[in-house]
């Protein structure tokens, strides 16, 4: 009994071993679902997890790109989390801008067309103007402009308009206003290349009074030195009680 253990012993002892080691170190996450031994090798079939990249608010991820990038002007990035991609841009909206002169707004009455497109009936709101006195609003045109010779401007606000002129008055037959004037006046007295424009209501004491067959009319009279007008470049002066005094009209005094 003894010598046939030994013998049993032996053999099992020398009997060759084979198995399959994985050594390897598994870098970046791959996983080994399945293990094939032939010939005392391994082939490894590793499953790949895309990076990921959580985009602030204002930036985006490009596609084929390993981060995020500030959104460029034209687009709206809300940010994100994005996985990578070859070929998709994440993250990035391009903007719609409609660029038009005049403001308006749109209503809700929508017309959807057959083929997914949209006619969109806009409401227009005309532009407003606030004109200083002196000043009117003319047709067609979005700005304010000085009141003309023999007309007047009150000043005020005027919604544009294509056909009519806001804001402006002719001065009535036989009356005159000067550029800017907001006031018709019934006289005009010439002195060399200038003017005075006169009226009938004293403003100054004393002041310039001239008789006309319809009435008595004024120019003021201030002694400060005050050009005849707006315009001129010479002052008239009279003396009055050893009292130096210059002459104009209310274009400068005003």
């Amino acid at each position: 009994m003894n010598k046939i253990f030994s013998s049993l012993l032996i053999i099992f002892i020398t009997q060759s071993l084979f198995a399959a080691y994985i050594t390897n170190d598994i870098v970046d996450g791959c996983n080994i679902p399945t293990l094939h031994s032939v010939n005392n090798t391994t082939n490894m079939l590793p499953v790949f997890t895309p990076y990921q990249y959580t985009c602030s608010s204002g930036s985006f991820l490009p596609a084929y790109t390993l981060g995020c990038q500030t959104c460029p002007a034209g687009y709206t990035c809300n940010g994100g989390t994005f996985d990578f991609n070859e070929t998709e841009t994440q993250g990035l909206v391009q903007k719609t801008f409609i660029t038009q002169s005049t403001q308006y707004t749109c209503s809700d009455n929508f017309l959807n067309a057959g083929n997914n497109t949209t006619n969109m009936l806009p409401v227009f709101t005309p532009n407003q103007h606030t004109c200083s006195a002196g000043y009117y609003l003319p047709a067609n045109i979005d700005e304010c402009t000085i009141c003309p010779n023999d007309n007047i401007c009150i000043g005020g606000t005027y919604t544009f308009n294509e056909t009519n002129d806001q804001g402006i008055e002719a001065c009535s037959e036989n009356t005159y206003a000067p550029i800017g004037s907001t006031v018709c006046y019934p006289h005009i007295l010439h002195i060399g290349e200038d003017v005075v424009y006169l009226k009938s209501e004293k403003l100054t004491t004393p002041s310039l009074n001239i008789g006309m067959d319809d009435g008595i009319f004024y120019a003021n009279m201030t002694t400060e030195p005050t050009l005849m007008n707006r315009d001129s470049e010479h002052y008239l002066k009279l003396e009055f009680n050893n009292t130096v005094y210059y002459v104009c009209d209310d274009t400068t005094l005003r």
